[in-house]
């Protein structure tokens, strides 16, 4: 990605991306892929095609986005250490919180088999349609996300068209989803997670350990503050519009090392708004509450959110911060769709590192994009087909239009992400505005199980009335701002914060100030009532959905989820803003947290799964080692069977000799003792 002519640098360290003109100026390099692919067409094809039908073996259901990949590192590259931080911890609390509504859902509706149908049950037909049409929203916005920035990465490293890859992505989910069907197994899920975070572990010491290029913290350290010096020049050609130069505006002192970052915050704020709508809304996460095990569901969600904290936290704090740290000449464009971590893969590894990344990134693009048409799937299937369609609709129909969704959805995917990539919609954009159009249904949903008093007229009415004053706020700010309204405009961060925060909050207010003058004061019984589509078959014992044990859980993960939340995104924060910009030595302990947070996450990750289901582990493999054995003993019994049973004949002849003898025997006794009593 550099030129082999004669080279310059500004600040001494990143000569290749820079030449040396005939006028003797010193130019940078204007992007840092400049359409030149690192790998060729056919591994792209390979990894879009390959991925999915090779783990359509297995199937998969786990909640690593692309976006928490490529996004993640693309705010650590526009606002320093503030951004992976504020990625990492805005979108964990909702999923440390949402362990609250997994165990309401075990008390208040155990058959349900989306959150919709728990709509319907409680504040019926109308409300339904409203949140059907929100959820779809919210599995639209997350499918799309990941395909624009999938497409985006493959693109870049291997040169693949990128309407080919927006369209060919969705081909492979569908063959990996529809292998599986709706069963999802752990093996797959534990693959999945195993190859993210190995390579992410390799990645983070990478950078911080043993590279050539950077390999110290302090190394690290050293070239940001270079890169952000206000003494840099950093005007035309020796630098281009969008690309990292200099100080950082919004942040103290311009520098990317301190937690003092406006920009920085205001995303936090835009990404912990956005998260609750693309968690509480989306269908999938209920799915997986529904199908987790009551009694762990809570320490699981805890556990989960904690580990997930490392993905984006430490991933980005190295990928994202040794970009700025390689002085790489990428340009906003590029960071917008998600090409940050594959440019600093590529600089560190070369060909090795591209591979690496766009393995890392398949693994997140096809198991996620499963989960969302799996998620998809369940709401036609159950809440329009089985609640409008056919309400006697058996399991195996059931399956049938699933299947049927499934292929539907990832070819209308695919064709809207085409349309998305035609009209310049990055993964950047639509990952700050997904709050606005979904923020609104948050509270509803939280309040359905949570508040008694909670009305459908409300829900309704704050819902809707929430998402148009977000969109309207959104717009006017932008058109007030920057005189103008576009994608660059509205994808700006004063317009975002604005959009997200009225969605939400309209939405809460209006449906809490409707309850509160109409209360329903709703005992949950329609919602408990709730059939299965079939005789409900789980092997469960009823144990487990023992209220008080509930109640227990819902106290445990409420302490626990809502004191991880206050420390990490109120006390951590706040502690590290004394700091300011941080000095050497804090930040080495910065990046140590992240090498620690990702390799011990790592270390749950692959070691917890097998430790949990050693016992099962051993009777597959002692099943698997001496099968032959077993089979040898089977013939050896069927031989001795066989023997007896062609000895039976000879056995009873045998016994009725005996049995004959015998009443010879007895009738002689009995002669005799008559012809005595004669004498």
């Amino acid at each position: 990605m550099a030129s082999s002519s004669p080279t310059c640098s500004p600040v001494g360290f990143s000569g290749r991306y820079y030449t040396v003109s005939g006028a003797g100026e010193c130019i940078r390099q204007s992007s840092f892929f400049q359409g030149k692919a690192v790998l060729n067409q056919g591994v792209g094809y390979s990894v879009i095609l390959g991925f999915g039908a090779f783990f359509a073996v297995f199937t998969s259901f786990l909640w690593t986005w692309a976006a928490t990949i490529l996004q993640s590192s693309n705010v650590a590259w526009e606002y320093g250490v503030s951004g992976p931080f504020w990625y990492a911890s805005g979108a964990t609390i909702q999923v440390l919180l949402f362990g609250v509504m997994a165990i309401e859902i075990k008390r208040k509706a155990p058959h349900a088999h989306t959150v919709c149908e728990i709509v319907r049950a409680r504040w019926g037909t109308s409300a339904h349609i409203v949140f059907l049409a929100f959820c779809f929203l919210t599995n639209i916005i997350v499918t799309a996300m990941l395909l624009l920035g999938g497409s985006a990465v493959v693109n870049a490293l291997t040169g693949v068209n990128i309407y080919a890859a927006s369209f060919l992505i969705p081909l492979g989910v569908i063959v990996y989803t529809l292998a599986g069907g709706l069963k999802a197994t752990f093996l797959a899920s534990y693959i999945h997670s195993v190859i993210v975070h190995v390579v992410l572990v390799i990645f983070v010491f990478l950078v911080y350990t043993t590279s050539s290029h950077l390999g110290s913290p302090k190394t690290v350290y050293n070239h940001i503050l270079a890169v952000s010096s206000k003494s840099r020049i950093c005007s035309e050609p020796i630098s281009h519009s969008g690309q990292a130069c200099g100080p950082v505006n919004g942040n103290y002192k311009g520098s990317y090392l301190t937690m003092l970052s406006s920009g920085g915050l205001i995303f936090g704020i835009i990404n912990i708004v956005g998260n609750f709508g693309t968690v509480f809304v989306d269908n999938g996460y209920w799915v997986s509450a529904i199908a987790a095990r009551p009694s762990s569901t809570h320490k699981g969600y805890l556990l989960g959110g904690l580990i997930w904290f490392a993905v984006p936290f430490s991933l980005a704090t190295s990928l994202g911060l040794g970009a700025l740290a390689l002085d790489l000449p990428i340009t906003a464009e590029e960071a917008g769709h998600g090409l940050v971590p594959p440019a600093t893969a590529v600089a560190l590894m070369g060909k090795t590192g591209s591979v690496l990344l766009l393995t890392m990134l398949f693994m997140a693009v096809t198991s996620a994009g499963s989960a969302e048409l799996i998620a998809v799937s369940s709401l036609c299937t159950y809440d329009i087909y089985r609640t409008y369609i056919n309400p006697e609709a058996t399991g195996k129909q059931i399956l049938k239009v699933s299947r049927a969704v499934v292929f539907g959805f990832g070819c209308f995917m695919g064709v809207l992400a085409v349309i998305l990539n035609k009209a310049g919609v990055s993964l950047g954009w639509m990952y700050l505005a997904m709050g606005v159009f979904v923020g609104s249904a948050v509270m509803p949903i939280a309040f359905m199980l949570l508040w008694k008093k909670a009305n459908s007229v409300g829900a309704i009415l704050g819902t809707i009335i929430g998402c148009i004053l977000g969109i309207i706020t959104w717009l006017a700010v932008t058109k007030i701002e920057y005189g103008r309204v576009n994608l660059d405009t509205t994808g700006r961060n004063a317009p975002m914060l604005a959009g997200n925060l009225v969605s939400i909050l309209v939405g809460g207010l209006v449906h809490a100030l409707c309850s509160f003058l109409w209360p329903q004061n709703y005992d949950w019984d329609g919602t408990k009532k709730i059939t299965m589509v079939e005789k409900d078959k789980t092997d469960l014992p009823a144990d487990e959905f023992n209220e008080d044990k509930l109640i227990r859980s819902k106290a445990w993960i409420i302490k626990w989820g809502i004191g991880f939340t206050v420390v990490i995104a109120i006390l951590w924060p706040v502690l590290s803003l004394p700091a300011r910009t941080f000095s050497l030595g804090y930040f080495t302990f910065w990046a140590a947290i992240a090498i620690a947070w990702g390799t011990v996450a790592s270390a749950v990750v692959i070691i917890l799964p097998l430790k949990e289901s050693w016992d099962t582990i051993q009777s597959v493999l002692l099943g698997m080692f001496t099968n032959d054995t077993l089979l040898e003993k089977f013939d050896e019994i069927n031989l001795r069977l066989q023997a007896i049973m062609m000895a039976i004949p000879e056995a009873e002849r045998l016994y009725l000799l005996e049995k004959e003898k015998g009443k010879r025997e007895e009738a002689a006794e009995r002669q005799s003792h008559n012809s005595r009593s004669i004498v």
